[in-house]
């Protein structure tokens, strides 16, 4: 979603650093269509059970389906996938991976900022999952940040679950 419109084309905006002579648009129509283009894909596999995920309204994927959602989508004949939730996050790290939409934040900040290399992505396309390689609990002692950086409610706190709101 962080799409915008450089002399280049498109580009990912949080992937390439700022230069001199880079003319950055970040609101033109060909902007929009493409962030309404990805969250269509995000959206293909994400089910629609907002009233009982434990994200409770606070769910960046919700926000941004407001803003940049379009009303039709091109993916009707697809099979949702489904997918078994994991059991090596730890006790503090609940995980519902069925609503993940696979966008590497725990990985990435596991392995860029904790220095944890034990989370990461298997498989490719509609076969991929994100767990950890080997069966091992994670044990870094920043593990439990992934809670907050999830933006659908695939990685949630064990304790809170089930028991309040946010």
């Amino acid at each position: 979603m962080c799409l915008v419109q450089a002399n280049l084309g498109l580009i990912a905006s949080c992937a390439i650093p700022l230069t001199d002579g880079l003319r950055i648009e970040t609101n033109n129509k060909r902007v929009r269509l493409a962030r309404e283009s990805v969250l269509e894909f995000l959206l293909v596999n994400h089910p629609l059970d907002c009233p009982i995920c434990d994200q409770g309204g606070e769910c960046d994927l919700q926000d941004i389906a407001f803003i940049f959602g379009g009303d039709k989508s091109r993916f009707y004949e697809i099979k949702k996938r489904a997918v078994d939730n994991l059991n090596c996050c730890g006790p503090l790290i609940k995980t519902i991976m069925t609503i993940c939409i696979h966008c590497t934040r725990c990985v990435r900040f596991l392995s860029e900022i904790a220095g944890d290399y034990t989370f990461g992505i298997i498989g490719r396309g509609n076969f991929m999952e994100i767990g950890t390689f080997i069966e091992k609990f994670l044990d870094s002692e920043l593990s439990g940040n992934i809670i907050d950086l999830c933006p659908v409610g695939a990685l949630t706190s064990m304790p809170f679950a089930f028991t309040a709101r946010p």
